[in-house]
């Protein structure tokens, strides 16, 4: 399988994630915190930066009340699965650079999904981190069709 093939098949399953009923949706959440982490590593390549706190924030937002799993699912397999592919690139090739942003495009889908169930759960402290999560990936999504290098966001040359 290409690597042009996996960045395709991850967003696809990150937007089907992402249209999930409740029921579920709570695996492909959970799940989603592992892709996004994965995400961050392979995009953002650091252990800082937006979309770290990004994932950190969503992680937050996916997790079960009390430490509870998730009843496995389909959707999310298949989100653990786009998971370790995702980690098997370990980085962004120029080629890539479109499929990544429709990546980021439905990461910030999912993280919206997300928080959509929480609100709907009465979980106010988890919707609120999921739209913190949208909010970092979208930021994150706008600077890089930008192209603004990661170190220079607002420098100006004198």
């Amino acid at each position: 399988m290409s690597r042009s093939a996996i960045w395709l098949g991850q967003t696809r399953l990150i937007e089907t994630a992402a249209q999930r009923s409740l029921d579920q949706a709570a695996d492909a959440a959970w799940a989603g915190s592992d892709f996004l982490a994965a995400a961050a590593r392979v995009i953002g390549g650091r252990r800082s930066g937006m979309l770290h706190q990004a994932a950190e924030d969503y992680d937050r937002a996916a997790r079960q009340s009390w430490g509870r799993l998730p009843e496995p699912s389909a959707a999310g397999s298949g989100v653990r699965a786009a998971s370790a592919l995702l980690a098997a690139a370990r980085m962004v090739r120029a080629p890539e650079t479109a499929q990544m942003l429709a990546l980021l495009a439905q990461l910030a889908v999912l993280a919206d999904a997300v928080g959509r169930m929480r609100v709907e759960q009465e979980r106010a402290v988890q919707a609120a981190a999921a739209r913190q999560a949208a909010e970092q990936i979208r930021s994150e999504h706008t600077r890089r069709l930008a192209g603004t290098p990661v170190g220079l966001a607002g420098w100006r040359r004198k």
